[in-house]
């Protein structure tokens, strides 16, 4: 199984005036190595060639390809992992029929603890108030972070309303990394803003493994 390093993890939408594969690719180019294809409106069949696509490009970036949700799509285009919420098939059934990585959506300590005997990683939040996910929980806060991060001996990737002016105060809650969508999706220049979130990530992380 690939090892995953999170530090920024990118979640691809069409809701920005960009397609998932132009996301990816400006994503891919600024350093991020985490893509995670999630599409809610398309058919089957068009959400399997923008999949196939997007396995392509992250190939040549040597970077790790979750499919959200789909367990089939993932295994139809060899996807490094799918990432499930609470809602979906549950992810005891998704290890028996898939090797690869398996992420879980949580928003409390209680699914955490479920969930973790069969993660790799939690997806945890959302953190703050999110307008992209519109079934979206109330927010947890960096406190609610923080407790389900020292509740599980897994990976927990944060995820929901984070963005450069808030990210340092989500990383000291201990977490392996952070999520996002609309903080690169909705700018400008996704492929600066990217850069820009990667370096106070990573930066964040190099100063904390050698203090």
């Amino acid at each position: 199984m690939k090892r995953l390093r999170f530090d920024v993890y990118f979640i691809t939408s069409s809701e920005f005036g960009w397609t998932h594969e132009q996301l990816a690719e400006m994503v891919l180019e600024a350093g991020v190595r985490v893509i995670q294809f999630r599409e809610k409106k398309m058919s089957t069949k068009q959400m399997f060639e923008i999949a196939k696509r997007l396995r392509k490009l992250t190939y040549e970036y040597d970077a790790t390809f979750i499919v959200n949700d789909r367990v089939d799509l993932a295994l139809a285009v060899e996807a490094d992992g799918v990432h499930v919420g609470q809602e979906d098939l549950p992810a005891e059934a998704v290890r028996d029929i898939f090797d690869g990585i398996v992420g879980v959506s949580a928003h409390s300590v209680e699914e955490a603890k479920r969930a973790e005997k069969y993660a790799d990683y939690l997806g945890v939040g959302p953190v703050f108030g999110t307008k992209t996910k519109k079934d979206a929980k109330e927010p947890i806060g960096v406190e609610g972070l923080r407790r389900i991060v020292e509740s599980v001996n897994v990976p927990v990737v944060a995820i929901g309303g984070i963005n450069r002016s808030n990210v340092l105060e989500v990383l000291k809650a201990g977490v392996a990394g952070v999520a996002v969508i609309s903080a690169i999706a909705g700018a400008k220049n996704p492929k600066e803003e990217a850069k820009k979130l990667l370096e106070i990530v990573r930066g964040y992380f190099s100063s904390s493994a050698s203090s």
